[in-house]
Parts: structure tokens; C-alpha cells; sequence
């Protein structure tokens, strides 16, 4: 059987990781660990992921690291060295996960693939009106409800609406070009292994990508979820992005392609020295 850690990233947003939280404590699979990489985060974070010990999945547990600037990437490979599972599904603590996100990822595992999930990003307005009640009750996974809270009809609210069976037809036929999502993506664990990790050297911005590309450039392929393993992106300010940070990021991200670097300069091994 395949074992699966759920690891999710988190800095300073204790109440959005309170709704991340609780949304995994209503999986439909039980049998996963999560692990909350938390960027530095302070005693209000600890707090909200001691309240759900014992709730989400089968055990949870905490990776911290003192807070020096974004450093995301750090605790990600951190937490990567922290578990002990075959699979690795990743999720930010600004998302809510649909009650079937996790047996979704574990449904669609691969060898030799990694999984772009879904992601449905709400406005300010509809993110504040989805409270403790809508996520036990499924609401905040109902189009209507959404609607009625103030939201506009769009064409990602299919996912909320269409069967399972098209759903997962959809996956196959969809043309959008695929990547890897740090809010909704998974793979296994010797893959990310392989690369490394993530790029210790990135700040925010391009992160992602950079883990993503090199995955290819060693062989895993990229498959889409995107119909059946869905995830709702709460909106929050973002003041540790800038243009300047962007731009250095992409530049990186392109050397490592010029380079076809497929492993981190820092990353994994750079950490359990």
C-alpha cells in the first residue's frame, strides 16, 4: 500500500492555516501523515497546528525553522527529510483542500509522473465569508453557496459541478500546459530525492517552477488532476514579493534549464551536512 505524507507550507497566517487545517481533518483518506513546514512562523501558528495533533490523517506534525526572511523553500526540504513515506502531496496553508484532494493525489500516483492538482483562487471578499461551518458542511466546495456569497460564475466552477466520471475524462483531455503547483501538486518521495529537492538559493517567485523543470529533466512527467484533486486559494496580501526578487528568481530558474541542471546546487544534501 502506498504511504503518503502531506506536507503543508506556512508563515504568520494562523488563521488561514486554521481553515487548511481543518479541511484536512475531513479527508475522506485517513491514512496519511502531514507535516506543516513553517517558515518561522510564531506562537499563534504552533498553537493552530497543536489544536489539530490527533485530527488530520493518521499523526501530524511540525518542522520550524527561526524566521530570516522567506526561506520556503528551506523548510520545504526540511520537511521532505522529516517524512518517512512513499508519496509526497504538497499544499499551501492559504488553501482549503477538497474533502477528496488527498485519495485523489493517491488514486492518480504514477511511477515516473508527478501530479499537477487544481486550483481555484476566490476573491477577498468570498475568502472571508468561507468560515468553520462551510468547510464541515461542504459548502465552500458548492456552487451555489459561492454564488450566493457574492461570487461570479467562471468556467474553473466546473470542477465544483461536473461528476467524478467526466472529471476524470477531462484530466486526460485537458490542453493547458502543465507544472508544477507548490498549492496542489504531489510526487514521490525518491523522485524529489533525485533533484535534490527544492533550490535553497530562491526566495519567492519561480520556486516552483525551478523543482518542477527539474523533475522533467530527470524523467518525470508531468499529469494532470486538475478535474479531481481540487483546492480552494484563499486570497492574502503578499508584501515579501517584489520585482526585483521576481526578476533575480527567473534568471535562476533559466540558468538551471540553460545548465540542464536536474539537481539543486543547495538543497537537500546541502542541509543534512
Amino acid at each position: 500500500m502506498l504511504t503518503a505524507t502531506l506536507i503543508v507550507s506556512t508563515y504568520n497566517q494562523p488563521e488561514l492555516l486554521d481553515k487548511c487545517l481543518l479541511s484536512l481533518a475531513r479527508q475522506s483518506e485517513r491514512e496519511f501523515h502531514c507535516i506543516v513546514a513553517d517558515d518561522g512562523s510564531g506562537d499563534e501558528t504552533r498553537a493552530v497546528a497543536r489544536k489539530y495533533q490527533g485530527m488530520v490523517g493518521s499523526a501530524l506534525r511540525r518542522v520550524w525553522h527561526e524566521d530570516r526572511g522567506f526561506r520556503k523553500t528551506t523548510i520545504l526540504n526540511k520537511a521532505i527529510l522529516a517524512s518517512a513515506s512513499d508519496y509526497l502531496v504538497f499544499i499551501d496553508g492559504d488553501c482549503i483542500a477538497h474533502p477528496d484532494l488527498v485519495r485523489e493525489h493517491l488514486r492518480a500516483a504514477e511511477p515516473g509522473a508527478y501530479l499537477n492538482g487544481g486550483l481555484i483562487r476566490l476573491s477577498s471578499k468570498l475568502s472571508d465569508r468561507i468560515g468553520e461551518q462551510a468547510i464541515l458542511s461542504g459548502d465552500a466546495f458548492r456552487t451555489r453557496w459561492l454564488l450566493h456569497q457574492g461570487g461570479y460564475y467562471a468556467r474553473r466552477y466546473l470542477r465544483l459541478d461536473l461528476g467524478h466520471r467526466l472529471r476524470s475524462r477531462l484530466n486526460q483531455w485537458t490542453p493547458t500546459r502543465l507544472y508544477w503547483l507548490g498549492s496542489n501538486s504531489s510526487c514521490y518521495r525518491e523522485d524529489a530525492i533525485a533533484v535534490n529537492g527544492f533550490d535553497n538559493r530562491f526566495s519567492y517567485g519561480f520556486e516552483d517552477g525551478d523543482f518542477g523543470n527539474r523533475l522533467e529533466l530527470n524523467g518525470v512527467r508531468p499529469k494532470t488532476v486538475r478535474w479531481t484533486a481540487i483546492a480552494l486559494h484563499l486570497w492574502h496580501p503578499r508584501p515579501w514579493s517584489s520585482s526585483e526578487t521576481l526578476e533575480a528568481n527567473r534568471k535562476l530558474m533559466d540558468e538551471n534549464m540553460a545548465m540542464r541542471r536536474l539537481r539543486a546546487i543547495d538543497g537537500l544534501d546541502e542541509l543534512s551536512d
